[in-house]
């Protein structure tokens, strides 16, 4: 199994380098930024998560684009986008930054994309009514501009900048699918597929199969399979449990659980139980003091359901599945510290390397 990380995107940069140099070191076999401008943590309880000794602001994103034309110079890695939305930016301008990055960048440049979230886009004033209709028609031009340089409609638009890099091709599509439709577009128009939302092994498995059905009825290859979980290292998940239950406000990550597993475990999820937990949920715009009271409520179990917790042989256990289930290419996104902050982040500081290397060997 190949091995991605997604890199620390925010300002200050030189979090970045600092990690880049470690990272380098570790092997990895590729590097992600999110693209996001809004992020996961409430900024007025923000001072209140330990993870806030590391920035000043958890909204600080850099451009994941322009920040992959810095990065991307820095490793001969590929770097990938994980992920964008068609809603901020169509097939064209797509296109013409990656092409861009694939061929400036010594290692090559991924497009991930999906129908977007919420947060990213209502409150600046994007439409968020039909994302994947959205989506859809923008895959269809992106996939013609990247393979035929021209539009799908036939007119005059196209790409002057050479389609295939020297030594690298064309810059790959990955597409963020989950539900049935998003799955189909995945196949038909996706080189890789990288689902974000927690998923049981068996249901990973059984959705790359559909995938790569409707591949092979569009004529195109099965899609690489990738993952891009939120990973938290722990001594073990006891420990876990314990240190959640000792600074609650970490047990948020609770709210992008999907409504129905918050109904599983007897509870209301603040949007209603017909929530779709990372796609609608904007955190900012929640009361500070109700989600303090939230916080308290959500299980332990809960936030099982949306990280990845536990020291390097739990977690090996936990990805082992999916790599019986048909994972090809692993992106991890750490999130240690969010309890238990820079104690935590120096004890574990050798279990990401620990785990990049089992992780290799399934």
């Amino acid at each position: 199994m190949k091995v991605g990380i997604n890199l620390p995107s925010q300002f200050p940069f030189g979090s970045t380098v600092q990690m880049l140099e470690v990272y380098e070191q570790v092997g990895f076999d590729s590097y992600w930024s999110p693209d996001h401008i809004l992020g996961v943590f409430h900024p007025e309880l923000w001072s209140e998560i330990p993870l806030s000794d590391l920035a000043a602001d958890p909204d600080a994103f850099y451009d994941p684009f322009c920040y992959g034309a810095v990065v991307g110079t820095m490793t001969d890695r590929p770097f990938g986008i994980s992920v964008t939305d068609a809603t901020r930016r169509g097939a064209a301008d797509l296109a013409r930054t990656a092409l861009t990055l694939n061929d400036l960048n010594p290692g090559g440049f991924i497009l991930g994309i999906g129908s977007g979230e919420a947060e990213s886009l209502l409150p600046f004033g994007y439409p968020f009514d039909k994302p994947v209709s959205v989506l859809e028609d923008v895959l269809r031009d992106l996939r013609s501009l990247l393979d035929h340089g021209v539009m799908a409609d036939g007119g005059v638009g196209r790409m002057g900048l050479p389609l295939q890099a020297e030594g690298r091709g064309s810059p790959p599509v990955w597409v963020a699918g989950h539900g049935p439709r998003m799955l189909r577009l995945t196949g038909e128009y996706g080189d890789g597929w990288i689902p974000a939302w927690w998923m049981k092994p068996e249901e990973y498995g059984e959705k790359r199969k559909v995938i790569a059905e409707h591949a092979a009825a569009a004529g195109r290859p099965a899609p690489v399979s990738s993952l891009l979980p939120f990973v938290l290292f722990a001594e073990s998940q006891d420990a876990a449990a314990e240190m959640f239950e000792r600074e609650p406000l970490g047990k948020l990550f609770g709210l992008f659980a999907m409504g129905h597993i918050w109904e599983s475990h007897g509870l209301q999820h603040p949007l209603g139980n017909d929530s779709k937990g990372f796609v609608d949920v904007i955190i900012h715009d929640l009361d500070a003091d109700d989600l303090r009271d939230v916080a308290d409520t959500i299980p332990f179990e809960m936030v099982c359901e949306v990280l990845f917790v536990g020291n390097v042989d739990e977690l090996a256990t936990q990805f082992e599945g999916y790599a019986r289930n048909g994972l090809e290419h692993v992106v991890l996104a750490n999130i240690t510290g969010v309890v238990g902050g820079m104690d935590e982040i120096i004890a574990r500081g050798m279990e990401l390397p620990m785990l990049k290397n089992v992780l290799s060997d399934l």
